[in-house]
């Protein structure tokens, strides 16, 4: 005699209250930065506000902007290196390879098609061409990778230090920049039109491959002109030690 089928009874469920302390700290994203706790801007963000906009600006979200007064003294090292080789024909050659580069840059804005941000990045240049000697803007270029020698953990990626050296170069220009009347105050107020990330890594990464090798070239100069004054040093004071 057959047997009736019996479904088998299902496990029953187990009830869970809401808590919706839990349901809020799954719903909000936390920033991808180390140390940092703010909700992310959005659902799709690993950032919060502050670190994407970071992002975006510097080309890390830890990175900070490099400033003239940090880049100083990379800049006189530069332009000391320079006077010390006024008869170089390595100037020259310089100014024909950034000449390149703003030709270049001419043929790219002309272009009845192509890449917006290669078009943003030639339209860059050619304001810094407009307002800078050739020879400024190599000196600031060389300076920046001098500065990337030395000080490597200063930059948080190639990247970073690309769009680094893309706003210092950017800087030699005001062309970016506006006025704006400011109603509470009844005075202008000085606002500047951001470059976009990929722009400036396309500008950085010219720029780099361009004169970078020239840029660390100065750093290992000045880093054995320091050796060997070090050395004078030290043969100075075991001569002073070994006197009877």
């Amino acid at each position: 005699m057959e047997q009736p089928c019996r479904t088998p009874r299902s496990a029953p469920r187990r009830s869970h209250s809401y808590n919706p302390i839990r349901a809020l700290l799954m719903a909000v994203r936390t920033c991808r930065v180390r140390h940092c706790n703010e909700p992310a801007s959005s659902q799709f963000s690993p950032h919060c506000r502050r670190h994407k906009s970071t992002l975006r600006r510097h080309g890390d979200p830890e990175q900070r902007g490099v400033t003239l007064t940090e880049l100083k003294p990379f800049l006189a090292r530069v332009r000391a290196r320079i006077a010390k080789n006024d008869d170089s024909p390595l100037w020259p050659h310089l100014e024909n390879l950034w000449r390149d580069i703003v030709s270049d840059a001419r043929q790219e804005v002309t272009r009845p098609v192509g890449n917006r941000y290669q078009r943003s990045a030639a339209n860059e240049l050619l304001n810094v061409d407009a307002d800078s000697s050739p020879m400024e803007i190599i000196v600031t270029t060389l300076a920046m990778h001098v500065f990337w020698h030395d000080r490597p953990s200063r930059f948080r990626s190639d990247s970073a230090f690309w769009l680094q050296l893309a706003r210092r170069v950017r800087a030699l220009t005001s062309r970016h920049c506006g006025l704006r009347y400011d109603h509470e105050t009844g005075r202008d107020k000085r606002i500047y039109r951001e470059m976009t990330p990929k722009a400036g890594a396309i500008i950085g990464q010219k720029l780099s491959s361009t004169f970078g090798a020239v840029g660390f070239q100065f750093a290992a100069l000045d880093n054995r002109e320091k050796e060997e004054a070090d050395k004078a040093k030290d043969a100075i004071t075991n001569a002073i030690r070994e006197l009877r």
